[in-house]
């Protein structure tokens, strides 16, 4: 069996874990939140888990955005990484949100936990389209994967409208 340094899948997965650790330790998004005393209960460190990775999708889909928009110059190897980076972190997404639980800081509403299921369902719906970019980046970049970037967008817009509180 090979080992974990020759699987493109796995060091793919690693580079994602490793941004998230230092998503975590940097101290990114949720600002004013005390960290420290998040790590003190599971609630809490779902929450810096979601946080971090909602970080990094963010990121990921301004990448995505801004070359599908011609805000930046279009690049099928930034491209690629973008829509590959994002998919692996859209699997991630649920995880954030057991258990239940958002401490001040927090925007997530208690309607995700009231709907789970239906949470459960855009969430997936969310990695399924970040998954059809990916596929179509890796096998014809940019091109193939630019107008598959708006359809994903809405599937966080959809999300966040309901199950996430509005920006003070």
């Amino acid at each position: 069996s090979e080992g974990c340094e020759m699987d493109k899948t796995c060091s793919r997965f690693l580079g994602v874990a490793a941004a998230i650790g230092l998503a975590l330790t940097a101290g990114c998004g949720g600002g004013g939140v005390d960290r420290e005393a998040l790590q003190e209960t599971p609630e809490g460190q779902a929450f810096l888990f979601r946080d971090a990775v909602m970080t990094l999708v963010a990121s990921k889909m301004l990448t995505l955005g801004n070359m599908s928009r011609d805000e930046i110059p279009a690049d099928d190897e930034v491209f690629t990484k973008a829509a590959t980076d994002l998919a692996a972190l859209s699997g991630m997404v649920t995880e954030g949100f057991m258990p239940e639980g958002a401490p001040d800081g927090s925007r997530a509403l208690p309607a995700i936990w009231e709907s789970w299921g239906d949470f459960e369902m855009r969430a997936q719906n969310f990695q399924q389209a970040a998954q059809a970019v990916a596929d179509a980046a890796q096998s014809g970049g940019f091109a193939a994967g630019r107008d598959l970037v708006r359809p994903l967008q809405q599937t966080c817009g959809g999300c966040h409208s309901t199950y996430r509180a509005p920006d003070e």
